[in-house]
């Protein structure tokens, strides 16, 4: 069955077949002649992935880099959000995207298998990073329906990626990323060969720094210990097998990846400077909620900790969360 234009398929990440050819070059080349003829840069086209039955026989520096949207079916104003922004970007004539909306789990409607997906998760790995007062070792808690969702659909972006059969990497966007508009695409053109020859499995582009770098591999490029945050990302087949290797995610998907980094089971860059922010901080105005975003305000000994103070956590957290002290003597939510 074909792929509907625009869309990914999250079982497959083929290099060919008429669904997953671009139209970009020929827009390219009629912008270029253009350009030549009148001396007038063309208005910006939209250059998302759409159906053709021409051959891309482009340079592979002009090849689109194909491009995932990761977004809910019920908020397709973030799709179109996305889709204008990166239309809009500086560069599109030296590299070019593919995009294609990934279709999210919705984790409050969709079924998240558990063998895939863990329902609990512990604080024990994180905290070694997490420097936030309050947040320590020994508090298990419940993943809440969104976080679930969210690393399901992470989860099956890599699967896609690792189906590839060409061996190129993937740009994997969550649908609140902002990329810098006028440097994004240049830098992105410098930083994938860079990467590639460092052997890389993925490069984040956008992150929050748990911990300092462990060296430099290129320019732009430092290799990462513990970073926060999936809004962007680059991901290589070979690190997408690996990720997938590792399941199941026991803790939410940004803290799983980070784990696996520090262990050094993956090799993951990072971009300097950040060349992707969010539209708002991570615990403000997501459609995923944090099983953790209090921790810092509420004690981790049940004897400290206020009915209050659980009844606030359950309520932000988006979960039933019922407190009682562990055999260690630390909070425990399930």
């Amino acid at each position: 069955m074909a792929t509907p234009t625009g869309t990914a398929s999250p079982a497959t990440g083929k290099c060919t077949g008429a669904a997953a050819v671009a139209i970009v070059p020929a827009a390219l080349q009629s912008g270029e002649l253009r350009r030549r003829v009148t001396g007038k840069r063309p208005a910006p086209a939209d250059r998302s992935c759409e159906a053709s039955s021409t051959p891309n026989v482009q340079r592979a520096s002009k090849e689109p880099m194909r491009t995932l949207v990761i977004n809910l079916d019920r908020r397709k104003d973030r799709w179109e959000s996305m889709r204008s922004r990166l239309n809009s970007l500086e560069g599109w004539e030296t590299f070019p995207l593919r995009l294609e909306r990934f279709p999210a789990t919705d984790g409050s409607v969709d079924e998240v298998p558990t063998e895939t997906i863990s329902q609990t998760w512990t604080t024990d790995r994180n905290a070694k990073y997490d420097g936030r007062p309050g947040y320590r070792v020994g508090v298990q808690l419940q993943m809440t329906p969104g976080e679930r969702g969210c690393a399901m659909s992470h989860v099956r972006a890599w699967r896609s990626v690792a189906a590839s059969t060409c061996g190129k990497p993937v740009l994997i966007l969550e649908d609140d990323a902002v990329p810098s508009p006028t440097t994004f695409l240049k830098r992105l053109a410098r930083s994938v060969p860079r990467a590639a020859a460092a052997e890389a499995d993925l490069v984040y582009l956008g992150y929050i720094k748990g911990a300092p770098w462990r060296r430099q591999v290129a320019p732009g490029l430092h290799e990462a210990e513990y970073l926060w945050t999936t809004v962007s990302y680059v991901l290589w087949p070979s690190g997408a097998r690996k990720l997938l290797a590792c399941l199941p995610v026991d803790e939410p998907i940004d803290n799983f990846m980070g784990w696996l980094t520090s262990q050094r089971r993956v090799l993951a860059l990072a971009a300097v400077p950040q060349m992707v922010t969010q539209e708002l901080e991570w615990d403000q105005g997501s459609d995923v909620p944090h099983s953790d975003v209090l921790l810092e305000t509420v004690a981790c000994n049940s004897a400290i900790a206020s009915c209050e103070d659980r009844g606030m956590w359950a309520e932000r957290s988006g979960f039933l969360a019922a407190c009682k002290p562990s055999q260690a003597g630390h909070m425990q939510v399930s």
